[in-house]
């Protein structure tokens, strides 16, 4: 079951008949291989995932109410299926409350996910969970970028090129304070994007003069968007079916993407660009052997970055890397 499955089903449902009743209606199609599961629409045509609920003692969560998503849990719903059958049941409900196409696309999309990681019949407290996580994502949608898209190419780029996506996707932003985008073990890694044809990037002096023994990094590729290639779409769509297995690592990488881009997420996400470009330029560069600022600097002066010019200086083969470090290889791309 994927999130374009999910929205196809819920494009053929038709908006229920409102009444004059207490009880939410929602016209719902269950989600095949997923019982308990159902999308569907409320009486004003909102998108809508619904989790059959048991009546667990104890209190119930509190509801959830974001600008573009709601959640309210263990509530008595009315549904009416595809055979024109109704029934009452105790429902937690998670509504997407923009309008917009690409906004519900992505909802269901990390419905989807969470449907997967859940499986049938969850717990309150896993169901809850896998909520809250639902409204981060939404909660970071509504916010700045934070990183700039070429950039978040690029890392997705490298990413779905990786011998081993899984282990990529768990070295990823270990920490939004890190300095390299990868780090694992004794191994750190930066990628840099250039918009034009000189490989030419901006460093951080804590990138060029990296913990002691560590194998630092700089995986170096040249971006250029085109009408049509490949999109931040298609990098999260080949990534997750690499990642079916975990879907832990899913939501990892969707929380990454939607914090990245913020409110610029649904119109970015269809954004394409050159991938023969990027796939031909990717190269590796030692951080500790490129031209850069190596003198320490004075205690009191931070955040110092300088623009480093790579082009004509020799990339490190894969072999130079997996000498430095065997793990290399899962971050490598298949030659």
């Amino acid at each position: 079951m994927t999130g374009g499955t999910l929205f196809t089903m819920f494009e053929g449902v038709t908006v229920p008949h409102s009444e004059n009743s207490e009880t939410p209606i929602f016209a719902v199609r269950c989600a095949p291989g997923h019982d308990g599961y159902f999308v569907g629409r409320d009486v004003i045509g909102q998108a809508c995932l619904l989790v059959e609920t048991q009546d667990e003692p104890g209190r119930k969560p509190p509801p959830i109410r974001l600008e573009s998503l709601d959640a309210q849990f263990e509530l008595e719903c009315q549904v009416s299926n595809a055979d024109s059958t109704t029934r009452l049941g105790l429902f937690t409900v998670i509504r997407c409350r923009s309008p917009e196409t690409e906004t519900i696309r992505y909802f269901l999309s990390v419905c989807s996910v969470i449907m997967r990681h859940l499986g049938s019949e969850p717990s309150r407290a896993n169901l809850a969970a896998a909520v809250r996580r639902i409204a981060s994502i939404f909660q970071s949608i509504k916010k700045p970028p934070v990183r700039s898209l070429t950039g978040l190419f690029g890392e997705l780029f490298v990413i779905s090129r990786s011998r081993s996506p899984m282990r990529t996707v768990s070295a990823w932003r270990v920490d939004e304070m890190s300095r390299f985008d990868f780090s694992v073990g004794d191994i750190r890694i930066d990628v840099k994007t250039s918009a034009g044809r000189a490989r030419k990037h901006i460093f951080a002096y804590d990138q060029c003069n990296p913990p002691r023994n560590t194998h630092a990094v700089v995986a170096s590729l040249m971006v250029e968007r085109v009408p049509r290639g490949v999109s931040i779409d298609d990098l999260v769509g080949s990534i997750e079916a690499r990642l079916a297995g975990d879907p832990e690592l899913v939501l990892k990488l969707h929380d990454i993407v939607a914090s990245t881009l913020g409110a610029e997420l649904t119109t970015s996400l269809r954004v394409t660009f050159d991938n023969r470009l990027a796939e031909s330029s990717l190269q590796f560069f030692d951080l500790r052997t490129i031209p850069a600022v190596r003198d320490p600097i004075q205690p009191r002066v931070s955040d110092v970055r300088f623009a480093v010019d790579l082009s004509g200086l020799p990339p490190l083969s894969f072999q130079e890397l997996t000498d430095q470090d065997p793990y290399f290889w899962d971050f490598l791309p298949a030659e």
